[in-house]
Protein backbone atom coordinates (compact mmCIF):
# COMPACT_ATOMS: atom_id res chain seq x y z
CA UNK A 1 0.00 0.00 0.00
CA UNK A 2 2.83 2.39 0.88
CA UNK A 3 4.59 1.60 -2.38
CA UNK A 4 1.48 2.59 -4.33
CA UNK A 5 1.17 5.81 -2.35
CA UNK A 6 4.81 6.77 -3.00
CA UNK A 7 4.47 5.92 -6.70
CA UNK A 8 1.28 8.01 -6.91
CA UNK A 9 2.98 11.03 -5.28
CA UNK A 10 5.93 10.80 -7.67
CA UNK A 11 3.57 10.68 -10.64
CA UNK A 12 1.87 13.84 -9.37
CA UNK A 13 5.15 15.67 -8.72
CA UNK A 14 6.62 15.26 -12.22
CA UNK A 15 3.86 17.12 -14.11
CA UNK A 16 3.75 19.83 -11.44
CA UNK A 17 7.49 20.50 -11.80
CA UNK A 18 7.19 20.51 -15.58
CA UNK A 19 4.28 22.95 -15.42
CA UNK A 20 6.24 25.31 -13.15
CA UNK A 21 9.08 25.49 -15.70
CA UNK A 22 6.82 25.90 -18.72
CA UNK A 23 4.43 28.48 -17.27
CA UNK A 24 4.03 31.66 -19.31
CA UNK A 25 6.21 33.71 -16.95
CA UNK A 26 9.78 34.08 -18.28
CA UNK A 27 12.52 32.79 -16.01
CA UNK A 28 15.49 34.85 -14.82
CA UNK A 29 18.51 35.22 -17.04
CA UNK A 30 22.12 35.94 -16.09
CA UNK A 31 24.64 38.53 -17.22
CA UNK A 32 28.33 38.62 -16.35
CA UNK A 33 30.81 41.35 -17.31
CA UNK A 34 34.55 41.13 -16.59
CA UNK A 35 37.05 43.99 -16.84
CA UNK A 36 34.57 46.08 -18.83
CA UNK A 37 35.42 49.46 -20.30
CA UNK A 38 32.56 51.49 -21.70
CA UNK A 39 28.86 51.76 -20.89
CA UNK A 40 26.39 49.26 -19.44
CA UNK A 41 22.69 50.01 -19.09
CA UNK A 42 20.20 47.68 -17.38
CA UNK A 43 16.50 48.01 -16.60
CA UNK A 44 16.15 44.82 -14.60
CA UNK A 45 13.91 43.30 -11.98
CA UNK A 46 16.19 41.05 -9.94
CA UNK A 47 19.63 41.38 -8.40
CA UNK A 48 22.69 43.28 -9.60
CA UNK A 49 26.07 43.35 -7.89
CA UNK A 50 29.33 44.75 -9.07
CA UNK A 51 32.25 47.10 -8.82
CA UNK A 52 34.36 49.31 -11.05
CA UNK A 53 37.78 50.95 -10.88
CA UNK A 54 36.82 54.41 -12.09
CA UNK A 55 33.64 55.92 -13.46
CA UNK A 56 30.07 56.91 -12.85
CA UNK A 57 27.05 54.91 -11.71
CA UNK A 58 23.52 56.26 -12.12
CA UNK A 59 20.71 54.39 -10.35
CA UNK A 60 17.01 55.04 -10.83
CA UNK A 61 14.79 53.34 -8.26
CA UNK A 62 11.14 53.55 -9.42
CA UNK A 63 9.94 52.87 -5.86
CA UNK A 64 12.47 54.63 -3.61
CA UNK A 65 10.38 54.32 -0.45
CA UNK A 66 10.17 50.52 -0.30
CA UNK A 67 12.44 48.44 1.94
CA UNK A 68 14.77 47.46 -0.93
CA UNK A 69 17.40 50.15 -1.17
CA UNK A 70 20.54 50.25 -3.33
CA UNK A 71 23.80 49.82 -1.41
CA UNK A 72 26.79 51.75 -2.81
CA UNK A 73 30.27 52.05 -1.26
CA UNK A 74 33.25 54.19 -2.23
CA UNK A 75 31.59 57.15 -3.94
CA UNK A 76 33.62 60.36 -3.81
CA UNK A 77 30.82 62.45 -5.29
CA UNK A 78 27.10 61.69 -4.90
CA UNK A 79 24.49 63.71 -6.79
CA UNK A 80 20.77 63.38 -6.09
CA UNK A 81 18.52 64.13 -9.07
CA UNK A 82 15.08 63.98 -7.51
CA UNK A 83 13.78 61.28 -5.19
CA UNK A 84 14.31 58.41 -7.64
CA UNK A 85 17.70 59.00 -9.33
CA UNK A 86 21.16 59.16 -7.77
CA UNK A 87 24.57 59.41 -9.47
CA UNK A 88 27.76 58.12 -7.82
CA UNK A 89 31.24 59.00 -9.10
CA UNK A 90 34.73 58.00 -8.07
CA UNK A 91 37.22 55.16 -7.85
CA UNK A 92 36.74 51.63 -6.55
CA UNK A 93 32.97 51.88 -6.23
CA UNK A 94 31.08 48.74 -5.15
CA UNK A 95 27.32 48.33 -5.39
CA UNK A 96 24.51 45.88 -4.63
CA UNK A 97 20.90 46.16 -5.78
CA UNK A 98 18.76 43.22 -4.72
CA UNK A 99 15.16 42.13 -5.09
CA UNK A 100 13.45 44.97 -6.96
CA UNK A 101 13.33 46.73 -10.34
CA UNK A 102 16.23 49.09 -10.92
CA UNK A 103 17.52 51.07 -13.85
CA UNK A 104 21.30 51.48 -13.80
CA UNK A 105 23.86 53.01 -16.11
CA UNK A 106 27.58 52.49 -15.58
CA UNK A 107 30.16 54.46 -17.53
CA UNK A 108 33.74 53.65 -16.68
CA UNK A 109 36.56 51.14 -16.71
CA UNK A 110 37.42 48.03 -14.74
CA UNK A 111 33.74 47.06 -14.54
CA UNK A 112 32.87 43.72 -12.96
CA UNK A 113 29.13 43.03 -12.87
CA UNK A 114 26.78 40.13 -12.21
CA UNK A 115 23.03 40.36 -12.79
CA UNK A 116 20.24 37.84 -12.33
CA UNK A 117 16.77 38.85 -13.41
CA UNK A 118 14.56 39.92 -16.29
CA UNK A 119 14.59 43.03 -18.43
CA UNK A 120 16.29 44.90 -21.28
CA UNK A 121 19.88 46.08 -21.40
CA UNK A 122 22.48 47.76 -23.60
CA UNK A 123 26.25 47.17 -23.79
CA UNK A 124 28.72 49.49 -25.50
CA UNK A 125 32.43 48.75 -25.17
CA UNK A 126 35.03 51.50 -25.43
CA UNK A 127 37.59 49.60 -27.51
CA UNK A 128 39.25 51.83 -30.09
CA UNK A 129 42.34 50.76 -32.01
CA UNK A 130 43.17 54.34 -33.01
CA UNK A 131 43.16 55.44 -29.37
CA UNK A 132 45.29 52.44 -28.40
CA UNK A 133 42.53 50.65 -26.45
CA UNK A 134 42.49 47.08 -27.71
CA UNK A 135 40.80 45.34 -24.80
CA UNK A 136 37.46 46.56 -23.49
CA UNK A 137 36.42 43.53 -21.42
CA UNK A 138 34.21 40.50 -21.94
CA UNK A 139 30.59 39.59 -21.31
CA UNK A 140 28.45 36.47 -21.07
CA UNK A 141 24.68 36.18 -21.30
CA UNK A 142 22.99 33.12 -19.72
CA UNK A 143 26.28 31.32 -19.06
CA UNK A 144 27.31 31.26 -22.73
CA UNK A 145 30.94 31.67 -23.79
CA UNK A 146 32.49 35.06 -22.98
CA UNK A 147 32.74 37.54 -25.87
CA UNK A 148 34.45 40.90 -26.22
CA UNK A 149 32.20 43.83 -25.38
CA UNK A 150 30.61 45.16 -28.58
CA UNK A 151 32.18 48.26 -30.18
CA UNK A 152 28.73 49.69 -30.94
CA UNK A 153 25.72 49.93 -28.63
CA UNK A 154 24.11 46.48 -28.60
CA UNK A 155 20.79 45.75 -26.93
CA UNK A 156 19.78 42.44 -25.37
CA UNK A 157 17.00 40.96 -23.29
CA UNK A 158 17.94 39.49 -19.93
CA UNK A 159 15.87 36.33 -19.45
CA UNK A 160 16.48 32.60 -19.49
CA UNK A 161 16.73 30.96 -22.90
CA UNK A 162 13.78 28.76 -23.90
CA UNK A 163 13.96 25.14 -22.82
CA UNK A 164 14.15 22.88 -25.88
Amino acid sequence: MRTLLVLFLILLAVPAASYAQSSGKPQDGTLSVREGRGMIFLNVKGSITGRFEKGKLTITDPNPYDSKRPVVYGSKKTTYRGAKTTTYQGRNIRFRLIGARYQIRIEGRGIFLSAIGRGPGILDGAGDTQAGIFYDGVWSLNEEEYHSLPDEATSFKLMAPPIP
